[in-house]
């Protein structure tokens, strides 16, 4: 099998470059040879699973199977599934995946795309889960700035509103990083960008990370009759070997306005405040709003629009015929680049056509270990809530404290303590880079807390040890460093 052939897509993380590349040439193909497409999928089902409200992903997945000559067959809400009678959603993907040659999944939970994908026998898509990530948005929102802008490479894209809670924001955000596009992030108040989404981005993505004032994005904030403005923006920049012009001149202490120039091309992508997903709290204060007053500006004449929809009052109907308003053309775009991704899923365009599913695995370049006793601290997150049915693998991180990465939600978790396995003590995770001989992964087992350490039968190590092995004697390389080294 090749490329996307019997593969779940679950995380943007599943896709690579070529992947996506190759989705929109067939994407592409399907909107200049329509017609040609028509009978692909004859004989195959999709079916949707809809455990959350949904226009466009649902039906969209939808029109493209049957437009491609294929039947559907549909749970639209939790309601009527028997997930009200208490069947988890293993058994759900199981059955399902029997009737099925494709599943697509939305559900309320952060990371239950990934245990649909690791029971279904069949291909899963993830259409939305909870807070998570939502790729096949984001697959069309890149073919819509590719398509707009020529490419992405270089684009400086301000993704605004909520950016704690919207699912779209951080699958689109790895994405154009890796496509090596700058992204600036333009909160709401209370909506910032969660830190693990930040520090992915530095660590897998080799993104530089500064804050600069609003300058001309500002203008979101002026129009919204707040009259309240937040007084900087993270500015991020993918390209940390060839920095920004604005990155380069930044010094420590001073400030830097966001600016552009008449070369630069900027995207504004508008989201709305996740009310189903977010506390009261975060839902007061200065949001982010486009409108015709903004579009006035002549830093914006250029600009292309974008929205993942539903809106609410985030984006004015007063620009729908703008030119520069793309929402409803992306939202059309999505039927060519959803028949391409099933299309490719189902191995429809090769020749060699799978016979049986690959097995579905979240990609991690790091350490992941299995903590069958630490538990995620995402309360939302499905590991947490179908305990008896999800795997127990963590990524561990290092930034200034060891975390665990929940392979799930993707949630990193303080792993404040840590034990040996063959001497049963533990003590303050921090002490692994400074204990030798180096504690080997399969004795190392990490703790939510040191309540959790003696009651698994763990004692803790004597007070007096630090005084014996003082901070000066650490090794430069931290234990996650060494070990990882060790590995390859």
């Amino acid at each position: 099998m090749n490329g996307l052939n019997g593969r779940s897509v679950i995380s943007v993380d599943d896709l690579s470059v070529n992947d996506i590349e190759t989705i929109f040439t067939t994407a592409d193909d399907i909107r200049n040879n329509w017609h040609s497409y028509q009978s692909m999928a004859s004989g195959k089902i999709l079916a949707t699973i809809f455990h959350e409200p949904s226009t466009r992903t649902r039906l969209s997945f939808e029109s493209s199977m049957q437009r491609l000559g294929g039947n559907v067959i549909s749970t639209a809400e939790a309601s009527s599934s028997s997930s009200v009678k208490g069947e988890s959603l293993a058994d759900t993907s199981r059955v399902v995946g029997a009737y099925s040659d494709i599943i697509v999944i939305r559900h309320p939970s952060d990371g239950s795309a990934k245990l649909v994908a690791e029971y279904s026998p069949v291909p899963v898509i993830n259409g939305g889960d909870g807070k998570h990530e939502h790729p096949t948005q984001t697959l069309c929102d890149l073919y819509t700035l590719r398509e707009h802008h020529g490419g992405l490479r270089g684009i400086r894209v301000a993704l605004c509103g909520d950016l704690l809670n919207g699912r779209t924001i951080h699958s689109l955000a790895f994405a154009l990083a890796r496509f090596g596009a700058n992204i600036i992030f333009v909160p709401g108040d209370g909506n910032e960008i969660p830190q693990y989404v930040l520090r992915r981005l530095e660590r897998e993505y080799d993104a530089h990370i500064q804050r600069e004032e609003l300058g001309i994005l500002s203008a979101l904030f002026s129009s919204d009759g707040s009259n309240l403005e937040p007084t900087s923006v993270d500015a991020i920049y993918v390209t940390p070997k060839e920095p920004h012009q604005l990155s380069m001149s930044s010094i420590e202490g001073t400030s830097v306005k966001f600016q552009r120039s008449s070369q630069d091309a900027l995207s504004i992508y508008v989201t709305r405040r996740q009310t189903e997903r977010s506390n009261a709290q975060s839902q007061e204060g200065s949001y982010p709003v486009l409108n015709a007053k903004v579009l006035q500006d002549n830093n914006f004449k250029d600009i292309s629009i974008l929205h993942p929809l539903p809106r609410v009052n985030e984006l004015s109907p007063e620009v729908d015929a703008d030119p520069r308003s793309l929402y409803f053309k992306q939202a059309a775009l999505s039927i060519p680049v959803r028949m391409a991704l099933i299309c490719e899923v189902l191995g429809l365009t090769q020749s060699d056509k799978p016979t049986h599913v690959k097995p579905y695995r979240r990609h991690s370049d790091g350490l992941v270990l299995a903590q069958s006793d630490f538990k995620c601290s995402n309360e939302s997150c499905i590991g947490n809530l179908e305990p008896s049915f999800t795997s127990s693998e963590f990524e561990v991180v290092k930034n200034e404290d060891y975390k665990l990465r929940c392979l799930y939600c993707d949630i990193e978790t303080p792993a404040t303590y840590v034990g040996n396995i063959q001497s049963k003590i533990y003590y303050e995770s921090t002490l692994l880079d400074r204990i030798l001989p180096v504690v080997l992964p399969t004795n190392v087992r990490f703790f939510n807390s040191e309540k959790d350490a003696n009651a698994s039968g763990y004692r803790p190590l004597a007070n007096s040890w630090n005084k014996y092995h003082p901070d000066n004697n650490k090794s430069p390389e931290t234990w996650i460093e060494i070990v990882k080294d060790m590995a390859t």
